[in-house]
């Protein structure tokens, strides 16, 4: 939805974005920064050019949503792929005077209202509690600093956890909430980076216990996502069965690479993929990617693995002798670089990411609409049992869960590493 009105010959732009079956007419409108905006104009200053990088850089420093473009820098905002703001498209700065200003506006995605016809309406989600009664006993909260930042799965009775590593991981105080009134200190004794868990302890006692199910639901049945006190946060649809979702979003840069004396030498550039729209060439030397020095092909692929379809990453190469540097967008296995970029940040609507959200050895998907707090912790079928861990939203329409076999693996080399760490 786009509301326009003129101001001192200038143009506001009102961004409700749609999300799909939520209500933004009656979401408060806020003068600041939401999280969710926030985030979304954070993803973006890597991806613009400079002086359009700069605009939502001092917007997040101000707090301000309003940002003011000429008619030039418009124009540019508006044709580039990594805009998802489809109402721009509608406005023509001809028919305008002076500077346009756009004021952004998105519902936050916390305070949303619920209609009580809803999948997640209220009355649902508490009339499911008792499929969650055991499930609940075994989750517990992460807080930080008076935040929640994670759920996680009791597995000892003795106070060692799972939950969601990358977002407990690097804090200097972490605590960990029992039920409603239980608050321990909370220290990281193991971690599965490839997997996105840690075995965290507590000095607790007699805890109950997550009980892992064997079986997976059928594809389209019903899954709940429970808290610590005895609530259904949310309610999902079970999609596909366990799959690595590892290299299923690869990143490429289009070139034939060769190790050489500086850095990686370019033997081919395919037509129209990433390399080619950055400008690179044959006989480039490739120096240094993401700011990682290239000292052979190895760290050219391991460099792009890490990527996605839609990032932006700095190239440094020497050409005839000089020194240069560009800036290339990413591409996909099926969609160009500018493409894959859009459809990145349309994907960012209607969601909060994880801090780590794919490339996961083994998930299932789902699509309960989880807030990355919200992770960590298990998910059940209809009958209360444990299906797995929750472990990243991942866009809009699909989160993702390890299952419950796969748990026990990892929980067993977790707790490995931790005695031998002792």
């Amino acid at each position: 939805m786009v509301n326009t009105r003129l101001t001192c010959q200038r143009i506001c732009i009102t961004f409700a974005l749609a999300i799909s079956g939520w209500s933004a007419a009656d979401t408060a409108r806020s003068q600041e920064i939401n999280r969710e905006m926030r985030a979304i104009f954070e993803s973006m200053i890597s991806e613009l050019p400079p002086d359009l990088s700069a605009k939502f850089s001092e917007a997040l420093e101000s707090g301000n949503p309003s940002i003011e473009f000429t008619p030039s820098q418009f124009r540019r905002f508006r044709k580039h792929p990594i805009n998802p703001f489809d109402g721009i498209q509608d406005i023509n700065p001809d028919d305008l005077d002076g500077n346009i200003q756009l004021k952004f506006e998105l519902p936050s995605l916390k305070n949303r209202p619920v209609g009580p016809y809803e999948r997640q309406g209220r009355s649902l989600r508490r009339r499911l509690r008792p499929a969650i009664s055991d499930a609940t006993l075994a989750t517990v909260k992460f807080v930080s600093e008076g935040e929640p930042i994670a759920l996680g799965c009791v597995v000892d009775a003795t106070g060692l956890i799972l939950t969601k590593a990358s977002e407990v991981k690097d804090l200097d105080l972490l605590e960990c909430h029992v039920g409603r009134m239980e608050i321990f200190p909370a220290d990281i004794v193991a971690l599965d980076k490839q997997n996105d868990l840690a075995l965290v302890k507590i000095k607790a006692i007699d805890l109950p216990v997550i009980r892992w199910a064997e079986a997976q639901p059928r594809s389209g049945s019903f899954v709940l996502t429970p808290n610590e006190i005895n609530q259904v946060i949310c309610v999902g649809t079970y999609s596909t069965v366990p799959r690595s979702v590892v290299g299923a979003n690869q990143a490429f840069l289009g070139v034939g690479p060769r190790t050489s004396d500086l850095g990686v030498t370019i033997d081919s550039v395919t037509s129209n993929s990433a390399a080619d729209r950055a400008g690179l060439q044959v006989g480039d030397i490739i120096t240094h990617l993401a700011q990682i020095k290239m000292q052979d092909v190895t760290d050219l692929v391991n460099t792009i693995r890490r990527q996605n379809p839609g990032d932006s990453i700095d190239i440094q190469f020497i050409r005839g002798g000089e020194e240069q540097s560009t800036r290339a967008v990413l591409a996909g296995r099926d969609m160009t670089g500018e493409r894959a970029a859009r459809y990145k940040m349309m994907a960012r609507l209607g969601a909060l990411p994880s801090r780590r959200a794919d490339q996961f050895p083994t998930v299932f998907q789902h699509d309960s609409p989880l807030l990355p707090e919200q992770c960590g912790g298990p998910i059940t079928d209809l009958q209360g049992n444990v299906i797995g861990i929750n472990i990243a939203r991942n866009n809009r329409s699909a989160s993702y869960a390890i299952p419950s076999s796969h748990v026990n693996t990892i929980l067993k080399k977790l707790r490995d590493q931790a005695r031998d760490a002792q």
